[in-house]
């Protein structure tokens, strides 16, 4: 089971998302919210809460993170558990995705939220 719940601060949102980023129809629609928060310069995924991430999983970020920087929003993973961390080292996913420690999260978010995200080409 997959929930998310989205939580707008300033220009950014935060999608706290807990259960299993697992092939099925929650996949739809955890891509479905966060396409819904392309006008914010950053939207932060707060994985902390989740347990586990399949192909289907890690296939829906990669399509995120390229269709969301394409339109010049930043997405950011905070929190990743240790079982989602662990598969985005075995993938080398974590050389595409920045993956943000708790720690860093407030201060990120501040950061992100007072100002504009720029793409680079």
């Amino acid at each position: 089971m997959l929930s998310a719940s989205v939580e707008r601060v300033g220009n950014a949102s935060v999608l706290h998302v807990a259960g299993q980023i697992v092939v099925g129809e929650r996949l739809s629609a955890l891509r479905d919210i966060v396409l819904c928060e392309l006008e914010k310069h950053t939207i932060f995924l707060d994985l902390s809460r989740v347990d586990r991430i399949d192909a289907g999983g890690l296939g829906l970020l990669v399509f995120l993170h390229t269709s969301v920087n394409g339109l010049g929003t930043a997405l950011k993973l905070l929190s990743p558990s240790a079982q989602v961390t662990e598969v985005f080292k075995l993938t080398k996913l974590d050389s595409v995705f920045t993956l943000y420690p708790a720690a860093d999260t407030d201060s990120e978010l501040l950061h992100s939220a007072g100002e504009p995200y720029e793409a680079s080409a």
